[in-house]
């Protein structure tokens, strides 16, 4: 049996979805699950067809889907797929990311995706990395088991060659349906699929499995380069998702590299080598780096002091002012930035710290809630450059315009949960707090 190693793996799993495309290689595994649940009874099993409406064939792969899951007594999903002429992925990038998106509306919480990969596809993706220019990752190869985008994907014929997979089709006198598609060598892989692959195979027999040999030896060395990265990440990431430089900075510029790639692919996206050079040269080693930033996937790499950043940008609020009519309730902020929250009103001689302990106002006070203020504020000793006080208190600079200033008859008495002037006389000396609930 071709796929006995997916029941080994998973001898619990009762529930698959299988990706059918009327080829060869799907077909086989088709029939292979097929042959297994006759075993074992209590194996369901669905399979999906994706109609990329790309050549005549299309409608007859179809048509042989369907009639050889209605003899199997076996359900089959079929939706389309409209390929647009001018994509940025191109027409094979397009559909694979497209066929994912169709697999996970399908997808049941029990079951797992499999696809009909199989050996030869494995070094046919080792040629196409190469072209991309990835790394040790890509040119590891396709995982026998993998989670993308929350699905669980497992091949089961990835370590099998397609010679050997048309042999036992035939043994059978499967019937599959051949893509006229698969011999226009326009596309990248049937190219090398057809033009490139089989001179190399006939000039070097043995390609295949040494081809094999390779990724599995790049597989091993990224599992313990991932192994120490994710040791140094878990030491150095701050509680805010931040990175610290104070021990990054000692080490050598390609494990930096290493390093800042997996920090923004293990929370955000795999970045490019481009982004990657660019975070160093103008963020890392930039002495004069304050208020540079790199847009990546729609946010911002930012640095403050010894940290770099990976934010989501606000929008701009410098000028919103917000009324709080009484100061008892609670007050919801603009921008989805959260909600302040008081607390009731207490005497000074209860322990409260200082930078919550706000002035609690008198009757008739005009209280507001801002998010900017001037170079300087005016408190009841000197005029103080707020400046000064957010670097203090270690408030980046891309946060400083969002939290919430308290105003007491247009004088400030407190940024919310940072810091509380002197700006306010007490004269009932009572006082409250005020927590700021936030996504921050």
């Amino acid at each position: 049996m071709l796929i006995k190693k997916l029941f080994l793996k998973y001898p619990h799993q009762k529930y698959f979805l299988l990706a059918l495309s009327g080829g060869v290689d799907s077909v086989v595994l088709f029939y292979q699950l097929i042959l297994y649940k006759k075993i074992f009874s209590n194996i369901k099993i669905r399979a999906i067809h994706i109609n990329h409406n790309l050549n005549i064939d299309s409608i007859r792969s179809q048509n042989h889907c369907k009639k050889i899951c209605n003899q199997n007594n076996i359900d089959i999903i079929i939706d389309t797929l409209n390929i647009p002429k001018k994509n940025k992925y191109g027409i094979e990038g397009y559909a694979r990311i497209a066929r994912l998106k169709i697999f996970k509306n399908y997808l049941l919480p029990t079951e797992i995706l499999l696809l009909a990969h199989n050996l030869n596809d494995q070094c046919e993706n080792i040629f196409l990395s190469l072209q991309r220019k990835s790394g040790i990752r890509g040119l590891s190869g396709m995982s026998y088991s993998s989670v993308y985008n929350k699905i669980t994907i497992v091949r089961p014929l990835i370590n099998v060659q397609k010679k050997k997979i048309i042999s036992w089709a035939r043994s059978q006198q499967l019937i599959w349906i051949d893509d006229e598609s698969n011999k226009n060598i326009k596309y990248d892989r049937n190219f090398l699929r057809n033009i490139i692959l089989p001179k190399i195979y006939t000039r070097w027999p043995h390609f295949l499995k040494n081809c094999t040999q390779s990724m599995q030896m790049l597989k091993k060395h990224q599992i313990s380069l991932d192994f120490f990265i994710l040791h140094f990440l878990k030491k150095n990431t701050c509680l805010d998702g931040s990175l610290s430089l104070l021990r990054f900075n000692k080490l050598i510029k390609e494990v930096q590299f290493s390093i800042l790639k997996t920090w923004l692919t293990k929370t955000y996206k795999i970045p490019t080598h481009n982004i990657l050079k660019r975070i160093y040269t103008e963020i890392i080693i930039n002495k004069n780096y304050h208020n540079k930033k790199i847009i990546f996937n729609k946010r911002e790499i930012r640095r403050f002091t010894e940290k770099i950043y990976c934010i989501i940008p606000y929008s701009n609020i410098r000028n919103t002012m917000v009324i709080w009519k009484d100061i008892k309730i609670p007050l919801r902020l603009p921008n989805k930035l959260g909600i302040l929250i008081p607390t009731k009103k207490y005497l000074k001689t209860e322990k409260i710290t200082s930078i919550h302990r706000i002035p609690y106002p008198l009757k008739n006070t005009l209280i507001n809630v801002c998010f900017y203020i001037k170079k300087n504020y005016t408190n009841t000793k000197n005029n103080t450059k707020i400046k000064k006080i957010w670097q203090k208190y270690n408030i980046p600079p891309w946060l400083r315009t969002i939290i919430p200033l308290l105003y007491y008859d247009n004088k400030l008495v407190s940024g919310i949960g940072v810091f509380v002037t002197n700006n306010h006389p007490i004269k009932n000396r009572k006082y409250l707090t005020v927590k700021w609930i936030n996504k921050i």
